[in-house]
């Protein structure tokens, strides 16, 4: 498995599946190489330790797939959200969006999700990419949203100046920004009254990416 080249300064290294590993996105800029997400995976270890100079990771949320190789690769500086330090127990906590003086401009924001509690995303140029937190959360076996979180984790991505969102897992790892947002507006339209929770067994795969439209 070797790294995708998206811009002259952003690549990621492709999810698998056994191990089960989330894509892992390195951005690179002025200062120092940005890395969001670390994945499980023995290739994303060697990725991320086979980059010179300092380098920053941004942890997008607590399950496994994203954070287990964080003991086995080096970083100068971590950023976490509280609940995600719950399950690493180090980092710099994330409590508002930070912007970051470098070049390419570099921004971590909070994202409302119905996945995990304690979502991050990272923006660099055209691109936000959000591991799995705009992805449904599995309840008694059927893929399912939170009303309330998905209209507020709408308003946040429709407020990201970009042209492409970045799903983790998704075999269409980059999407334009209007297509993901049309099919989560076409989700949240299927709220009812007489419940918090908006089913989607299908619109999505068994784990939990979108399926091909």
């Amino acid at each position: 498995m070797s790294l995708v080249q998206i811009t002259s300064d952003i690549s990621y290294l492709p999810a698998s599946e056994k191990p089960l590993s989330c894509d892992v996105v390195f951005i690179k800029t002025d200062k120092e190489t940005w890395i969001f997400d670390v994945g499980m995976n023995k290739q994303s270890v060697e990725a991320i330790n086979q980059i010179d100079g300092p380098k920053n990771i941004v942890i997008s949320h607590f399950h496994p797939d994203h954070i287990l190789n964080l003991g086995k690769v080096s970083y100068e500086n971590l950023y976490v959200s509280a609940n995600t330090k719950k399950y690493v127990f180090k980092g710099s906590v994330v409590t508002k969006d930070l912007d970051f003086d470098c070049s390419p401009k570099i921004s971590i924001k909070l994202l409302p999700s119905s996945h995990a509690k304690g979502c991050l995303c990272l923006l660099c140029g055209d691109y936000a990419f959000l591991g799995d937190g705009a992805y449904s959360k599995p309840i008694r076996g059927h893929h399912t949203y939170n009303a309330q979180l998905l209209q507020e984790m709408i308003k946040v991505m429709e407020s990201m100046d970009v042209k492409y969102f970045c799903l983790s897992h998704d075999k269409n790892f980059i999407q334009s920004k209007e297509s993901v947002l049309e099919l989560y507006k076409n989700i949240y339209k299927r709220r009812t009254p007489d419940s918090s929770v908006i089913d989607v067994e299908d619109f999505f795969n068994s784990d939990g990416s979108v399926k091909d439209k």
